[in-house]
């Protein structure tokens, strides 16, 4: 585990700085679009003075003892043993990869210097308070020692580093918490403002079909244990202090701020960057509890349609039998997660420093009466009053229409559909009104259209060669030039493939463009292609050509086992695979992490990935991760981009995959019929290959590499 908890943190940190170099600083103060358009690539490029967290702070991070709960400690806090509710155990239990999470997302604080620089907040508001000044982003990232007038130039380190430290606790461990990586991987999403599972691939995933209703349930349960999680007393305290520790460095870099305004006599306005910081902190809350809220609600709707076509089918003379179990059992949860939704998913902001309580109710973030609301929910009193009213109506229609008044089909979807009435009624109490208008834009594609926005509202002699894309290598070569085309655009069509139910989508997608280059032309050896693509990729990214063309951190890659995914069958599973979803078994391409390890040994590894058991305690992320080419644009590109999640993170949800793709989050009962397809898989191979090694040994040795590669 300390191997794990190792690995986790040189990840933020190396994620946390990006876009600090001095090459971007000089580009910033150019002009105010060409602030924000890199303020954009910032959330991209790696800074190489990120790493000032040290290794031997990330040591004292991975060995330092801890508690067996989350509870007050010189140490990290542990969450692992938490047990959840009867509702979320399952996901508590499923902790087997324990990782140090920053209970707020390192991200964030350059997400708010992006902030201040356009003022457009994470839930499409735009701030009235007083923003930066084109010139002074660049200060951020150097000492006040080096800019600001007497007696504000005193610190040594620039605000932008001070502030992700508290964050990253080189000096105590307040703002982390161990946790397992299947709730921290969702906690992440929600910060970036990503639904768990997008309506389209729940209909791919066929997750309202009733024979998937317990994996469809722990989707929903899974979001409720995330809040099990933020909302722990310490955990919430710890998030509390962590956020006002920062609020102070910013309070200090106003102060300096507006003392340079006004030694250099500009017209703008005093800053307000507590206030800013609030205020930004609070729209993040905003959007992570309505997103979560939303999506648990409309799922539950979805469900609750087609558990209700199912108690139709039910007769009612048989109201014993198991049919009537099962449906009883699945209207039960959908009641339980409900109403764990309208009780759970809350961000409370007490003690932040600058936040004022409203006195109504905000839906998700503040109820000062939730506590009572919630020992004296009065649902089952309600329901009681409500269905004796409804049976006593449809009695006495009865006596007039006959038996078909109590005894048909409406009759009795009426009086089961009253629990879902008093809960939507009782949900005004708890949550208050909520809005119902258009939803913003997720955060991500707010970002990308305000950049492209930016873009051409400059000069067109200064505007950059800018553009969204990742560059993708071929790596396959078995084909002819008609194959390969049909190949390439059923796989671009696939990538497109994504937001029909995302607001800004339609309008994103034509910006999006994939860069085709080809491993053969860059390197004559075909046999290590992620080599060949990984020094091309190296070199290219930081170049005039293509600086503002590609993300940086990640490149795709179609071998001959990605063209396999989309032209052979044996890549999707067949009728007798019960227990799993078509939706987990399409096309997929490789993703590459450009920043893994270079050395010969670790480029070989790369080349033939281990086919290792991924229940192994010896699990090591391989630089790279199949994932369903759909969601490359929808899941990779926005959460490497906005968040601090990496492609090591996504590859842990991947690692239990047969054939190890990434599929989006997942699920226990979604992972169990997964492990025991690779468990039988390996003792037939194992078995497989000893007898080959007698019979003929080369053979054996071409096998075991099929294995490592993944074809088999």
């Amino acid at each position: 585990m300390a191997a794990r908890l190792s690995r986790s943190l040189p990840q933020v940190n190396r994620r946390v700085f990006t876009g600090l170099s001095s090459r971007t600083i000089s580009r910033v103060a150019n002009a105010s679009a060409r602030a924000g358009l890199v303020a954009h690539r910032n959330t991209w490029n790696l800074a190489p003075w990120t790493c000032r967290v040290t290794q031997a702070n990330i040591a004292r991070y991975s060995h330092t003892d801890s508690d067996s709960s989350v509870k007050p400690n010189a140490s990290i806090a542990n969450a692992t043993s938490y047990k959840g509710s009867s509702i979320t155990e399952k996901h508590w239990m499923s902790q087997d990869f324990p990782v140090v999470d920053t209970l707020i997302e390192p991200q964030a604080v350059l997400n708010f210097i992006e902030f201040i620089s356009w003022g457009i907040l994470p839930n499409g508001e735009k701030t009235d308070l007083p923003l930066l000044d084109p010139d002074e982003f660049p200060l951020f990232m150097a000492p006040s020692s080096e800019w600001a007038p007497a007696p504000f130039n005193k610190d040594a380190l620039p605000t932008m580093q001070k502030a992700v430290e508290r964050i990253t606790a080189p000096g105590d461990f307040s703002g982390l918490c161990r946790i397992g990586q299947n709730i921290q991987f969702l906690k992440s999403r929600l910060w970036g403002g990503l639904v768990p599972v997008p309506a389209s691939r729940w209909r791919e995933k066929d997750l309202n079909n009733p024979d998937h209703f317990t994996i469809a349930h722990e989707y929903l349960t899974s979001i409720i244990a995330v809040f099990e999680y933020l909302n722990n007393p310490l955990i919430r305290t710890n998030m509390r202090d962590t956020f006002n520790k920062i609020s102070s460095d910013f309070g200090e870099m106003q102060d300096a701020l507006n003392a340079r305004r006004k030694a250099e006599g500009t017209l703008s306005p005093d800053l307000n960057l507590t206030a800013l910081w609030e205020q930004f902190i609070r729209a993040r809350y905003e959007v992570m509890t309505s997103t979560a809220h939303s999506w648990v609600l409309a799922r539950v709707a979805e469900l609750r349609k087609r558990t209700l076509d199912s108690f139709s089918a039910i007769s009612a003379e048989n109201p014993e039998g198991p049919e009537m179990e099962i449906f009883s059992q699945r209207w039960s949860d959908l009641l339980s997660v409900t109403s764990m939704a309208d009780f759970n998913i809350w961000m409370s902001m007490d003690g932040y420093n600058g936040y004022h309580p409203p006195s109504e109710i905000i839906a998700g973030l503040h109820n000062p009466d939730l506590k009572h609301q919630d020992k004296n929910y009065g649902f089952s009193k309600l329901l009681l009053e409500r269905l004796t009213k409804c049976i006593e109506a449809q009695n006495e229609a009865a006596t007039v229409q006959g038996p078909s008044a109590t005894e048909s089909d409406a009759a009795r979807r009426e009086r089961l559909s009253i629990s879902t009435v008093v809960q939507d009624e009782l949900r005004v109490k708890i949550r208050g009104r909520v809005p119902s208008p258009q939803p913003p834009a997720q955060p991500w594609i707010q970002q990308l259209l305000r950049a492209q926005e930016m873009s051409l509202s400059m000069d067109p002699c200064e505007r950059p060669d800018f553009s969204f894309g990742l560059a993708i290598y071929r790596a396959a070569h078995k084909f002819s030039d008609e194959q390969w085309e049909n190949l390439q655009r059923k796989l671009e069509a696939h990538l497109s493939a994504w937001g029909d139910d995302i607001q800004g989508a339609d309008e994103l997608k034509p910006l999006l463009k994939l860069h085709w280059f080809d491993c053969k032309e860059l390197d004559p050896d075909t046999t290590k292609p992620v080599t060949a693509a990984r020094r091309h990729f190296q070199q290219m990214r930081s170049s005039d050509e293509w600086n503002l063309k590609i993300a940086p951190s990640v490149f795709l890659l179609v071998d001959h086992m990605g063209v396999g995914s989309y032209i052979d069958d044996k890549f999707h599973p067949s009728k007798a695979d019960t227990g799993l979803l078509n939706g987990d078994f399409q096309g997929h391409v490789l993703a590459v992490d450009p920043d893994f390890d270079s050395s010969a040994s670790a480029n070989e590894s790369a080349d033939s990935m281990a086919n290792e058991d991924p229940q192994d305690e010896g699990f090591e992320y391989p630089g790279q991760m199949r994932i369903l080419g759909n969601l490359v644009w929808s899941e990779l590109y926005p959460m490497v981009m906005l968040q601090s999640v990496g492609l090591e993170n996504l590859c842990l949800q991947a690692r239990e995959h047969p054939t190890k793709v990434y599929t989006g989050p997942t699920v226990p009962s979604q992972v169990e019929p997964w492990r025991e397809m690779n468990a039988i898989k390996t003792h037939m191979m194992d078995g497989f290959v000893e007898f080959l090694k007698k019979k003929d040994p080369t053979l054996a040795g071409k096998v075991e590499g099929l294995r490592k590669d993944g074809t088999l």
